[in-house]
């Protein structure tokens, strides 16, 4: 453990100790059931009464396993708390072996008719649900939830991957009264870990277990154990435009250092980034696939070696996306084989990505892998050369003398841009002795334009007009998946903005990712009347209606990933009979972070009203979230001011 305790040491020495509490499973303290909502947030649905964490190592029939001990009582306050009724527990699995969960119990009291009862889970009810190669979840729902119930479950799961020590998260969606996490650590395994979001503990505290000592090849020993808590722990609000919760949330992540084998011989795991790149480079399902990837381009694909670098690299990922498809798993290892992958032409973002590598390789292009995290796992730091902190894997390539991060798993995706799961931070560059870094980002602006021209029949009170549409960058790529995807979904969206599709919508450049993605369709739209007004909305709710900042205040940076900018083009025919009673005055603002302008004019028997608005930055820190909410204010206010008609013998004649 002397990998740990001066870290301890550092962070917990001001910690108070002492808060920890008793607690036993189907034994409630009045004060559970007698509490009415949270003292320091109010307006919550329910709130963590206490959540209490327990790993250590116990004697398997090889040697050790790990065990992960779990006691969380929950009160629900109001119908919006009963989803913490839905209870969760991700277990790992591989190709050889998985955890386990057993020792379920689970208990929903309720003080009904001056009695306290209990609803038991039955075992019945527990069911499994597979999420990817990797994870599966036991889920199960908890019995007789209702106002002022309160949920008791405790599980244990034992675990024979050592990499996998459990991490705690302190913080949930909902306030926490008191989190405790306790760590038994042995001297035969080691780990490293990494605080975030506190800067100490309500509860700290180390020692050495008492009684009787442990024994393991012959060699005594005692546990140590570390307890971490912390009490009176807000709600994590999930925002919009974070990269991930997962970035921001009071957790502890574990990390296996090193194993001290009986016999004396130790084993380090990836203690800095040199030995993390040396690692995966000689691991079977990384840098020995990459060598076959390599060995096949140079057969497959050896006719490319002549051409232009930039072909070269176009040709090998065009060939990559349309002959493999990707299967929706991340992944920064190959999970099947080489063999397997060519033969079944279908594999994870590592299969693809690695083979990618080893293809431009073949053809004369320096290639090398990027590792990263992907936007909803997580940022990583380059100061915690942690493996299990990475969840996939890019290409970097060097062409014409510029390098370029790209990847051939979305095959509607264009060349120039990598997914924008992708885009978070920065990645690792594993070459031989590196140490070396990227920075993930795109400077394209992903831009959409709606050009509407309108007319007004009278007699069936609505608009007849047509739409033509088009989209760049991520804004086209997400257009053209969805479209691709659920063409009937992408109809749907206009609909329900109470737009009438008259035929099918006609799509241009759907498979030609290097164009702008554009569509056209016409449609009916109501407009209102009072009276001899005609009351129209000039872009028939296809611009933004509502403001995406809605929080008050803001504490988080905010994240929109990629530079994106909306333009809106609206052409209405006065009918005959009829003038403009009054156009919405023109806007414009210009700052360093955003542009909007809006004009409105007359010109004969039209309306013509234009309105472009975009961001100019991906990031903004919080201190910038006023300006953006007052910014969108503006633009969604402005942008759907409406146009009154009335009859011309109505308006006076001066």
């Amino acid at each position: 453990m002397k990998t740990i305790i001066p870290l301890l040491v550092l962070l917990f020495s001001t910690a108070i100790n002492g808060f920890a509490q008793k607690t036993v499973f189907g034994i409630l303290n009045p004060s559970d059931v007698e509490m009415k909502e949270c003292a320091f947030e109010k307006d919550a649905p329910a709130v963590v009464l206490f959540d209490k964490g327990n790993s250590w190592f116990v004697h398997g029939d090889d040697g050790f396993i790990l065990r992960f001990d779990r006691h969380i009582r929950i009160k629900v306050f109001s119908e919006a708390g009963f989803e913490q009724g839905e209870i969760e527990i991700p277990l790992f699995h591989n190709e050889n072996n998985r955890e386990k969960v057993k020792d379920i119990k689970a208990m929903t009291f309720n003080f009904e008719e001056g009695q306290l009862k209990r609803a038991t889970l039955d075992s019945k009810n527990v069911f499994t649900e597979d999420i990817n190669e990797n994870w599966t979840l036991k889920k199960f729902a908890m019995p007789n939830v209702k106002e002022g119930s309160v949920i008791d479950v405790t599980y244990s799961v034992y675990s024979p991957f050592f990499t996998h020590f459990k991490d705690w998260e302190f913080q949930t969606d909902i306030p926490t009264l008191y989190s405790e996490y306790k760590v038994s650590m042995i001297p035969f395994y080691s780990y490293r870990y990494r605080m975030q979001g506190a800067s100490r503990m309500d509860h700290f505290k180390s020692y050495e277990k008492s009684g009787l000592g442990r024994t393991f090849s012959g060699i005594p020993y005692n546990d140590m154990v570390y307890e971490f808590g912390l009490r009176n722990v807000p709600s994590f609000k999930d925002e919009s435009f974070i990269s991930s919760r997962n970035d921001y949330i009071k957790k502890i992540d574990f990390q296996l250092s090193e194993i001290n084998y009986p016999s004396g011989y130790k084993k380090q795991f990836m203690n800095t980034w040199p030995s993390l790149a040396e690692e995966l480079l000689d691991y079977t399902d990384f840098g020995k696939y990459l060598k076959k990837a390599e060995k096949w381009g140079s057969k497959t694909l050896a006719s490319l070696s002549s051409k232009p670098e930039e072909e070269r690299l176009d040709t090998v990922l065009n060939y990559m996306k349309e002959t493999y498809k990707w299967n929706g798993y991340y992944g920064k290892y190959a999970r099947s084989s080489f063999k397997e992958f060519n033969e079944q032409l279908t594999g994870n973002s590592g299969n693809i990505n690695l083979s990618t590598i080893g293809a431009l390789r073949a053809v004369g292009l320096k290639a090398s892998p990027v590792i990263i995290s992907t936007r909803d796992n997580g940022k990583v730091s380059d100061n915690f050369p942690y493996s299990n902190l990475f969840n996939y894997v890019l290409v970097l390539v060097e062409v014409d003398g510029k390098k370029r991060l790209v990847d051939a798993t979305e095959d509607m995706c264009p060349n120039f841009l990598i997914p924008s799961r992708c885009i978070n931070g920065k990645g690792f560059i594993v070459e031989e002795d590196s140490e070396a870094w990227v920075t993930i980002s795109n400077s394209a602006a992903s831009l959409e334009e709606f050009n509407l021209s309108m007319e007004l029949d009278l007699e069936a009170g609505e608009l007849e007009g047509r739409c033509m549409a088009k989209s760049t960058g991520y804004m086209a790529l997400a257009e053209r998946q969805e479209y691709h995807n659920d063409k009937e979904d992408f109809e749907k969206e206009f609909e329900n903005k109470g737009i009438n599709i008259v035929d099918d919508i006609s799509v241009t450049n759907l498979t030609d990712k290097t164009l702008p993605f554009k569509y056209n369709f016409d449609f009916t739209k109501s407009y209102d009347q009072i009276d001899e007004q005609l009351i129209i909305s000039p872009f028939v709710n296809i611009a933004q209606t509502e403001n995406p900042f809605k929080q008050e205040k803001r504490t988080l940076p905010i994240d929109l990933v990629y530079l994106q900018g909306n333009r809106f083009i609206a052409t209405i025919k006065i009918p005959e009979g009829y003038k403009v009673e009054e156009l919405p005055s023109p806007r414009k603002i210009n700052s360093d972070n955003v542009a909007f302008s809006y004009i409105a004019k007359v010109t004969g028997k039209q309306i013509q009203i234009v309105a472009n608005y975009s961001f100019k930055k991906r990031n903004y820190p919080s201190s910038s979230y006023k300006e953006l909410k007052n910014f969108m204010n503006t633009v969604t206010s402005t942008v759907n001011s409406k146009i009154i008609l009335v009859k011309e013998d109505d308006v006076a004649v001066l």
